[in-house]
């Protein structure tokens, strides 16, 4: 593909956004599969945690099905960054107040179920006892609503808390999202108080569907605005940041649900005109566009949209054009879903979450940007304060800021508890992802140890946090190491799941296949976690001090030095000047 240049006002316009209007939440990437274009056809949903400006609780904590006296209220939480997420002995004991925590106020209540399911939860709810499956990504939206309680906010309901409860009531992401939509109608919903993030998009499976749903307050931040699609069984689905249904056909009440209030609003707020034949588009009406130009907040969703489709469907790599953002004003470019050239396994899914645009005119791996080590990671520090420069960087799926990202399976071909989610810590393109079940009744200390701003070697977020910044002093000479470790310990993830199933099978009695599974993950993770500090040890070991070290005998150390190409980049071969008195020049 031959690279276009960017006009010289494009660029301007680029630089200016990516440092003024893309604050960094958690913006997320969100994956859907349909089962007829999965390999084993499972339905597939998939998730990248971007946290940003805060700590992020790093537990993964599961929440117990419970039952309620009748006329029981559930209360709402405003979820917290950093840890702990909430203190509430409502969501079991993985959440009840330890070391002289408070218990939580509640932003309010909702009535409670009579029973509420098991699931697992991180910031968002992951994959419930009945395979129910959420992933997320924060979208921008022409509406904006606050909390209870803060600045005259009347909204109860955030994305967080309003997965949680899909998980804890349903049983098929078709439920959930009518669940979903009718609270956040009822209560108010609220996102970040921003234009760019204050609406938000779930990619929902169960053992059949895939579902799309969307949600933004009213204007009056009272309520919510919502709508959901289905997916096709053949198809695929990317969200980076901005809704992605686009034209609705609203008598289609099979493959199409939203609220009451959805196209009465947009008529009378005027972003829509229902005198004509023009068909309702979700995107065009409700998503976010600034009053002036700007093409970078389409291409920051736009090109990591581009990227997974064109990895999974060759026509549309042919005749896509990366460098069109997605906007609401130009969003015809981009298809809602589209059939994959080969069914997606899981194996495929690691790839894609672990990208940095490799081997496109993107490529985050080379380049002076990346130094002389081919560095992907792009740290975006700089867009903060009065003096910050006006910039950017490609924003890959794979993003140094991940604190999690998990593939989870749903399908009818097994019993509920063996639905699957592969769950990797820290950022995806250096973690190895292992398999916990919905019916898993815990996981080891390893993957609870909660705080980002404390470092324990007791941790498995901690060991592939540290690889993934040990890697940086070296990147293009560590990663073979780090991407064999990775390689052997997923493929012993995958025979395990294998095991796990067929173990599982010939056990009659649910209870004692959920013991036997949760053991069997659980020896994995341990030995994962050991594992990974191994890999973290050998690598300070191996590359320390700008050299090689791989024994002890004469010849097994190395110092390979910068490559000629950056030495010439950066003034080696100019050194020194003619005039000492410009040596000064080189240094400052």
């Amino acid at each position: 593909m031959t690279r276009k240049p960017l006009p010289l006002l494009l660029l301007a316009v680029t630089v200016f956004a990516l440092g003024t209007l893309l604050p960094c939440h958690a913006k997320c990437t969100a994956i859907g599969v349909g089962k007829a274009a999965s390999a084993d056809g499972t339905v597939i949903v998939s998730h990248t945690d971007d946290a940003g400006n805060d700590a992020s609780d790093l537990r993964l904590v599961r929440v117990p099905s419970s039952n309620w006296p009748r006329g029981s209220l559930r209360p709402v939480y405003r979820t917290r960054d950093g840890f702990p997420r909430i203190v509430s002995p409502s969501r079991g004991k993985g959440y009840l107040p330890r070391n002289g925590q408070r218990e939580y106020e509640p932003l309010g209540y909702i009535e409670q179920a009579n029973h509420t399911y098991a699931y697992w939860d991180q910031d968002y709810g992951v994959m419930n006892e009945y395979q129910l499956s959420i992933a997320e990504s924060t979208c921008g939206a022409r509406t904006l609503a606050r909390p209870l309680g803060e600045d005259g906010g009347k909204a109860l309901l955030d994305i967080a808390e309003l997965s949680k409860i899909a998980m804890e009531r349903c049983k098929t992401a078709r439920q959930a999202v009518q669940v979903m939509g009718d609270l956040g109608s009822e209560h108010g919903f609220y996102a970040e108080a921003v234009f760019a993030d204050s609406g938000e998009a779930l990619i929902l499976a169960d053992r059949e569907e895939l579902w799309v749903f969307h949600i933004l307050p009213t204007p009056d931040g009272a309520s919510a605005i919502w709508a959901a699609q289905r997916v096709p069984d053949d198809q695929a689905v990317v969200i980076a940041n901005d809704f992605i249904i686009q034209e609705m056909d609203l008598e289609d009440r099979e493959n199409f649900m939203h609220s009451a209030n959805m196209v009465s609003i947009a008529v009378d707020e005027g972003w829509f005109d229902d005198s004509g034949n023009e068909t309702f588009n979700f995107f065009k009406t409700f998503g976010y566009e600034p009053k002036e130009f700007d093409p970078v907040l389409g291409l920051y969703s736009g090109r990591r949209m581009w990227r997974f489709n064109s990895l999974v469907n060759s026509e549309y790599n042919k005749s896509a054009d990366p460098y069109i953002g997605y906007t609401p004003s130009q969003c015809e470019h981009y298809p809602f879903s589209l059939k994959p050239d080969r069914n997606i396994s899981v194996e495929t899914l690691f790839k894609v979450l672990g990208d940095h645009y490799e081997g496109t005119e993107f490529d985050l791996t080379v380049g002076l940007a990346a130094g002389p080590f081919g560095n992907p990671n792009r740290f975006e520090g700089h867009t903060k304060g009065t003096k910050a420069l006006k910039g950017g960087f490609e924003r890959p799926i794979s993003i140094y800021r991940g604190t999690y990202s998990f593939i989870a399976q749903a399908s009818a071909s097994h019993p509920d508890y063996l639905g699957v989610t592969w769950y990797g810590q820290d950022q995806p393109a250096g973690t190895v992802w292992a398999p916990i079940y919905a019916g898993q009744e815990s996981v080891p200390e390893s993957f609870l140890w909660p705080k980002q701003s404390e470092f324990s070697l007791d941790s498995a977020w901690w060991a592939f946090n540290f690889v993934n910044n040990w890697i940086q002093l070296g990147y293009s000479k560590m990663v073979g190491d780090v991407n064999d470790a990775r390689a052997e310990l997923q493929a012993e993830a995958m025979e395990l799941h294998a095991l796990v199933v067929k173990a599982v099978a010939w056990i009659p009695i649910k209870s004692v296949a959920v013991a036997v599974l949760t053991r069997m993950s659980n020896k994995f993770i341990d030995k994962l976690t050991k594992s990974w500090w191994q890999v973290a040890f050998k690598l300070v070991a191996k590359y320390s001090n700008g050299l090689v070290t791989t024994g002890e005998d004469p010849g097994e150390r190395t110092g390979p030095g910068y490559p000629n190409w950056w030495l010439k980049a950066v003034g080696y071969t100019n050194w020194p000047p003619a005039d000492p008195g410009k040596i000064s020049s080189y240094i400052h």
